[in-house]
């Protein structure tokens, strides 16, 4: 120390120590190098190729911008200096006051630690970048690809007139239709519009137009009466548990139609414990109290059998059967009456799903059942059926587990198949339950005693839970549909519709190897697996054809793969009966139960099916393209449709009109049935014949030939003869409808066009004050309900007669 030498130079100059070697040099500060970054990439740390502008910035568009010669540059933002600004004023303090070697220890290693962050930083950074810099190579390299395949990224696009429509009464009173409600097919086809609401139609074919909607004022009026309520049973003062048993049928009929319905209706949509049932059944019929809900059950599932078991059974009083109006009404009086903890019973919510069923059997009103639906859905999970019972496994045993997880399934796929049809979004949503899906077991494998559930059995295996562990399995896609067909303005591309399309067809191949077709000598076992079959393949083929409609039947142009598709499954659905023997002793039963469960898909493929022929009829015939041309191209509509039709020969164009006149055939011969609507089969008819092609005389001469069967067929379902119809009012109504004070009084239709309140119709029409002076009887006067306004809204233009 006598040298004038600090301890650190002394120490310096005697030992070789790292920390010293390192310290040391940074006693004298260096000059900083020359900024060459950009100010920007040097206040975010980023790599700068020093161009101007730079990449960084060009990326970002951002103004580059360099520090001038001689700025003075806050080095807080970082710089290309070596020596950060932390460093200096360490090294500033230790030449003023020389630190012990323990203080050099601990400065070296905090600077270390600094400069190792921020080093981590920038290389973060710089992943950022070059990541960012390769999803940009990839969606330009994306893009090219699209555009040397000629299938640029497209939006999809079909009119919103051909998807859904919104009836409007007076501002106030509003009714939504989605894409299978007829009144929005018919906007597909503008000749058959224009032929049913022009207003120069001849006298013959207007005459014909006032007799059928005498027919269908005639039948309405029939089904009106038909699906009452016998006023004996629903307003007696008689308990009503007692009400309830003396609408029951005799033992022998109650066990025929259990049977049917165990075999029509407990295969997807599982309520019941079958055995737990049947044994309730049986002490029931031996005179043993059963618990409350137990007839309140049973009255439900004898509605459902009886409506399956033949046409017009149910609608009216028999003793062979159930009158399904009164039973339906008993049961729902039995549950409004429940109070309390009553409403929380599973045996109550076993009962409201089967009376939504029964009650589905005579009213066939979509979007009543979805509202109710949505009731239900929420009672279930109130009762916690959403969540999978093993999170409460120490409070619910394994049996009731099991029938917890049946019973929440059913609900979904009743929520699913009503939201499809009205078009409108599910009450659930994918990830708003746990619940697992149920096992493939037979219900006599489990009891409510049992201490753990047998494990599930392989899905090729014939059990009554197989067909709803199957669609169980489904329900992922399923629920991606119904969005997606909610959510069609905001699609970009196909990319989506295509990818669930494909797995939808996935589906059907493992439908083909579960339960491959079979011929035996037993009729009965042939009948039951085509039933399963035909059951597990329509769960997805329903949602296949609601995914592809509002873009196989547009105008744009869209992939081949939906075009094809579209009309394959639709061609499939109305063919499902071609694999059964016609001759056979129940194939009148099954073609009845097939025309029920699938009457709107049946209307909805034949509307579609017509939509083809015109088009193809249209459109130039050009080649198929290669399977892999197909999926990536897209064709015009018109090619698409003639490539479609010519794909296979069961597509033909001769397939298609004989399959589209058999749907008008068993329409006809159904039109006394309740659900078969006139107009339906009124527009279809229309529809049908300007779809084939040929002059305007010999489409005139087709429809007059098509409505003459309608004319034969109601006034048969009537039994009315041709003099009857004649002297038949028009359309009468005791309910005036009230005019919209705020518009002039000339005439209700003059607001109101075909079938959408929208201007769908190029040439809407009008009903003039000198007309309605003329003809009184065409003055709508109709009840006040949503049946009326269809009535107002179709029959008066068809009913128009020619200029004078």
């Amino acid at each position: 120390m006598d040298n004038g030498k600090s301890p650190a130079s002394v120490h310096s100059s005697t030992t070789k120590s790292p920390v010293y070697s390192f310290v040391a040099p940074s006693r004298s500060v260096k000059r900083p190098r020359p900024v060459k970054s950009c100010l920007e990439c040097r206040k975010r740390k980023l790599r700068c190729d020093r161009g101007s502008p730079c990449s960084q910035c060009q990326k970002a568009q951002r103004a580059c911008r360099y520090a001038a010669e001689g700025e003075v540059v806050s080095l807080s933002d970082g710089s290309d200096a070596e020596t950060p600004e932390r460093t200096v004023k360490r090294n500033r303090a230790v030449a003023s006051q020389e630190p012990t070697v323990g203080q050099r220890d601990v400065t070296t290693t905090t600077t270390a630690t600094t400069v190792a962050a921020t080093s981590y930083a920038a290389v973060l950074e710089d992943h950022a970048v070059r990541l960012d810099r390769l999803e940009n190579q990839l969606l330009s390299r994306t893009s090219s690809i699209a555009e040397s395949s000629s299938a640029p990224a497209q939006r999809p696009a079909a009119s919103s007139l051909t998807i859904r429509g919104l009836t409007v009464k007076g501002g106030l009173r509003t009714r939504f239709f989605g894409q299978m409600s007829t009144r929005v097919l018919v906007n597909l086809f503008d000749e058959a519009k224009d032929f049913m609401f022009a207003r120069n139609k001849s006298s013959d074919i207007r005459e014909m137009f006032l007799n059928i909607q005498k027919i269908h004022k005639a039948l309405q009026d029939e089904h009106r009466k038909s699906t009452a309520p016998i006023t004996v049973f629903v307003d007696s003062m008689t308990p009503i548990q007692k009400r309830m048993a003396d609408v029951l049928p005799s033992k022998a009929v109650c066990d025929n139609l259990l049977n049917i319905y165990l075999n029509g209706s407990e295969t997807i949509y599982r309520v019941l414990h079958i055995t737990s049932f049947m044994r309730q059944y049986n002490a029931y019929w031996e005179g043993k109290v059963q618990p409350d809900a137990y007839l309140p059950q049973l009255l439900s599932i004898l509605c459902v059998g009886y409506r399956f078991l033949g046409a017009g059974k149910g609608q009216y009083p028999d003793r062979e059967g159930i009158h399904i109006p009164t039973a339906s009404s008993l049961v729902r009086t039995w549950l409004d009456s429940l109070r309390g903890k009553q409403l929380v019973e599973f045996s109550t919510l076993q009962t409201e799903i089967l009376q939504l069923m029964a009650q589905r059997m005579i009213n066939p009103q979509n979007q009543e059942s979805w509202t109710h639906l949505g009731l239900i859905v929420r009672m279930a999970m109130t009762m916690g059926f959403h969540r999978d019972p093993s999170e409460f496994a120490q409070k619910i045993s394994p049996f009731w587990a099991e029938q917890r997880r049946k019973l929440w399934y059913t609900i979904l796929e009743l929520d699913v198949h009503m939201s499809m049809q009205c078009n409108l979004p599910c009450c659930i949503r994918e990830g708003d339950f746990t619940c697992l899906p149920p096992r493939n077991l037979d219900d006599a494998d489990i009891h409510p005693n049992i201490d753990q559930l047998p494990p599930s059995k392989p899905i090729d295996q014939d059990t009554d839970s197989r067909v709803q562990v199957f669609a169980a399995s489904t329900l992922s896609m399923r629920f991606r549909v119904v969005d997606v067909i909610n959510r069609t303005d905001s699609l970009q591309d196909y990319q989506q519709v295509l990818e669930l399309g494909n797995e939808l067809e996935r589906v059907f191949e493992d439908v083909r190897y579960i339960v491959p077709p079979t011929h035996s000598n037993d009729m009965q076992e042939v009948r039951r697996r085509w039933m399963t079959r035909v059951v597990l393949d329509m769960h997805c083929r329903r949602p296949l054809l609601a995914l592809y409609r509002p873009f196989a039947l547009s105008d744009s142009d869209v992939p081949q793969q939906i075009v094809t598709g579209y009309l394959r499954s639709s061609m499939v659905l109305l063919s499902y009966l071609d694999e059964l023997d016609p001759s056979s002793p129940d194939h009148h039963h099954i073609w009845h139960m097939h025309q029920l469960v699938l009457k709107q898909e049946i209307l909805q493929a034949a509307f579609s099916v017509c939509y083809y022929m015109k088009q193809s009829i249209n459109g130039a015939v050009t080649p198929a393209p290669s399977t892999l041309e197909s999926l990536i191209k897209s064709e015009t509509a018109d090619d698409s449709c003639v490539i479609a039709s010519e794909s296979s020969i069961l597509l033909s164009l001769p397939r298609l009109r004989s399959v589209v006149q058999k749907v008008l055939d068993t329409m006809n011969q159904r039109i006394r049935e309740i659900g078969t609507d006139l107009r339906d089969v009124v527009s279809l008819t229309v529809v049908f014949n300007t779809s084939q092609g040929g002059t305007p005389e010999q489409k005139r001469e087709a429809i007059k030939t098509g409505l003459q069967a309608i004319l034969d067929a109601g006034m048969q379902a009537i039994h009315a003869s041709q003099d009857n119809i004649s002297s038949m009012p028009i359309m009468p109504s005791p309910v005036s409808v009230q005019m919209n004070p705020m518009q002039p009084s000339t005439g209700f239709v003059t607001h109101i066009q075909p079938f959408m309140t929208t201007p769908d119709t190029p040439n809407s029409v009008r009903l003039s004050p000198q007309t309605a002076t003329e003809e009184p009887s065409l003055i709508l006067q109709v009840p006040d309900d949503l049946a009326a306004m269809w009535d107002m809204e179709f029959w008066n233009p068809l009913l128009q007669s020619g200029p004078s």
